[in-house]
């Protein structure tokens, strides 16, 4: 979030001879980030960066209070002025009955105000407002805009005499309710949001984000209420987002502005609207503080800052620095070791928690740019971790080239999904607080994801997809998961269609396989439509067909088929380049047999049968079939002469053995 600081405002709390550009450097070297200094209106303006969880430096006194700690490390006098602020004298009652919810809001400040006089700001008030982005309004309006960008805590006024029932309620806004916000739009409220009503149901403010028409301060008020609130950051979030009412005020209310801040914000505007509006004040503040935040302590060994920032930091020097950020240190000793007992400020409560944030704020005051440059120790790495980048490319490119979709599907799935895999009911990884149980197991098959995908995709005539990502084990109690990288690549075609498209991707990656007929996911594939994978005595991938029950159960249609490669040795056993294979020199004999066998035979283990009779026999390959007879194309080849009949016929004895031994094949014809 960047935030805009004029220079010359910010002289006013901080009290230093550093130059804008002096600042600049300083501050982005270890604080906030200063982006550029503009020249608006003749004056220097800081736009600066605040990251989010920073919302103590998103005011001119917060970065005035960041450049008192930063500026004194290099050399530079810096100090923050103390907030001159009057005490109110007045012990009148305020007249005006607050019912507050101590759930929904954490703190309420309130005063009236009489008599003030309505006009606009004076040139240097409204100067200041539109050099940090602010259009001035008049000066009732615009000193709590102003107060706002000076302490950081946001204030609103509103019409005292407008309050008609001379009450304000907090309470939860209900569904359907309506409001009118001052710049005259119409909001219906989801139920839930923080409103104030004034007992009657009536919704006079909406608290920490925008204020009402029907109380809005306007030309002819006479009396005013000035009022802090601290409503609930997470109310304000889930408001501001759900009306779509981005104010100033939401955005720093949403980041748990500190309440302590309310008091010195309600001082500043009550003397501001003295000077610059005449207003005299009619009352007491009411302050209802119900649950007033505990201050925490942290206990930061020396030893374990010595070990963050990799140099010994002086105590004397860790005290300073910490006390220049607003903290209460202690420093003692524990068994021959110094220990800091630490007390954050309040405006620090919501990002200072553990040791390593006191550790990170001395390192970023030290300075990131001091600390020594030291190469680690040991051996570089000569290995790369996980799946080569190149390999990865290769196959997604050819994948998607083939017309298949790359996928993301979560990790985490649902019961149903978990139950679908052909893993025991019991044996996926649970959270113990899922977010929706749709997303509540670690998968451990990436596949009921993708039948998930064709289920919602059900109209599409065709649909083939692909995606490679991490499923996850249970190991050792204590241990994390195991994740394995898969590729699945699912199609709603038949496993012959499938395995001619998985038989395209092996050549493109030059891997010499084989499909054998083993089921290694039975659950879930068809006995009888199913193949192993194989690269040389290693199985890496199955493949086959969805079983219909599975399919029936998700309300899918047959066919649809899944391959499932281990990527870890799918891209292992891929090589870049092809083996060079000389031209052969002498030619082959080529001759088709054909055999009959039984139903149940599976055609590739015959086919490796034959190729492994002899090594005279260079390929073998499926011509044709009627029936039961298999024609098969054999190709013989010697090395280093030209082969004759009487070479063949001993080898083709032996195919013929061989079949009728393992398959029961009878040859067709005479041999």
């Amino acid at each position: 979030m960047n935030i805009l600081i004029p220079y010359i405002w910010l002289l006013e709390h901080l009290k230093t001879p550093a130059t804008p550009e002096k600042i600049q450097e300083c501050l982005s070297l270890c604080g906030p980030s200063v982006e550029r200094i503009e020249q608006t209106e003749g004056e220097p303006v800081f736009d600066i960066e605040v990251t989010t969880n920073r919302v103590d430096s998103m005011s001119v006194r917060g970065i005035a209070r960041e450049a008192a700690a930063i500026l004194p490390e290099f050399g530079i006098k810096a100090h923050l002025t103390k907030l001159q602020l009057n005490k109110v004298n007045t012990r009148a009652p305020l007249d005006m009955k607050i019912k507050n919810d101590p759930n929904l809001c954490h703190r309420i400040l309130a005063v009236k105000l009489e008599d003030v006089k309505i006009s606009p700001s004076p040139a240097w008030l409204q100067k200041r407002l539109r050099q940090v982005g602010q259009r001035p309004l008049n000066n009732i309006i615009d000193i709590t805009n102003y107060v706002m960008w000076e302490i950081g805590h946001p204030m609103h006024v509103f019409d005292y005499d407008r309050i008609t029932s001379k009450e304000i309620r907090v309470r939860e806004a209900k569904k359907g309710e309506t409001l009118i916000t001052f710049d005259d739009k119409k909001y219906t409220l989801h139920g839930g949001e923080v409103i104030f009503d004034d007992g009657t149901g009536k919704i006079i403010d909406l608290p920490g984000i925008m204020g009402t028409k029907n109380t809005v301060v306007k030309e002819r008020t006479k009396n005013v209420l000035l009022w802090i609130e601290s409503i609930d950051a997470r109310r304000i979030r889930d408001a501001s987002m759900g009306l779509a009412i981005r104010s100033q005020a939401a955005i720093l209310n949403e980041k748990y502005v500190d309440p302590e801040l309310g008091m010195d914000a309600i001082l500043r505007g009550m003397k501001l609207y003295e000077k610059l509006a005449q207003a005299k004040i009619a009352s007491k503040i009411v302050d209802i503080y119900p649950s007033q935040p505990k201050a925490r302590h942290i206990s930061l060994s020396q030893k374990l800052l010595d070990t963050y920032m990799g140099l010994t930091v002086k105590p004397e020097k860790v005290k300073r620095i910490l006390t220049s950020l607003g903290c209460k240190v202690d420093r003692t000793s524990r068994k021959d070791e110094t220990v800091y007992e630490v007390t954050p400020p309040s405006w620090r409560s919501h990002d200072l928690k553990i040791p390593e944030d006191l550790i990170e704020e001395i390192a970023r005051i030290w300075g990131y740019h001091n600390l020594p440059s030291i190469l680690m120790d040991g051996e570089i790495p000569t290995k790369t971790q996980g799946i080569p980048f190149d390999l990865e490319h290769r196959l997604k490119e050819s994948l998607s080239a083939w017309g298949l979709t790359e996928v993301y599907t979560y990790s985490l799935v649902s019961q149903e999904l978990a139950s679908a895999s052909e893993y025991e009911k019991g044996s996926h990884l649970k959270l113990t607080n899922p977010l929706t149980e749709d997303h509540a197991f670690l998968r451990r098959s990436i596949i009921p994801s993708h039948l998930d995908i064709i289920r919602k995709n059900s109209r599409q005539p065709s649909i083939k997809i692909f995606e490679l990502a991490n499923v996850y084990h249970p190991a050792k109690a204590g241990d994390l998961p195991q994740e394995k990288p898969q590729l699945v690549i699912t199609t709603t075609e038949n496993f012959a269609a499938a395995k001619g498209l998985l038989e395209m991707l092996l050549q493109r990656l030059r891997i010499e396989h084989q499909f054998l007929a083993k089921n290694g996911i039975a659950k879930m594939l068809h006995p009888h439509r199913t193949a192993t994978v194989v690269a040389g005595n290693e199985i890496i991938g199955k493949a086959g067909e969805i079983k219909p029950s599975i399919l029936q159960d998700l309300g899918l249609k047959e066919p649809i088929t899944a391959a499932v490669f281990d990527a870890e040795k799918l891209l292992a056993a891929a090589r870049a380049h092809p083996t060079y294979q000389p031209l052969p020199k002498h030619p082959p004999i080529v001759e088709d047999l054909t055999f009959v066998l039984t139903g149940k035979t599976y055609i590739g283990e015959v086919i490796e049968e034959i190729t492994n009779t002899s090594l005279l026999v260079e390929s073998v390959g499926l011509k044709e079939r009627y029936q039961q007879n298999f024609s098969f194309t054999i190709t013989y080849r010697h090395p280093k002469r030209s082969l004759k009949d009487e070479d063949i016929a001993p080898v083709r004895k032996k195919i013929t053995k061989h079949l009728k031994k393992h398959f029961n094949a009878r040859l067709v014809g005479k041999l």
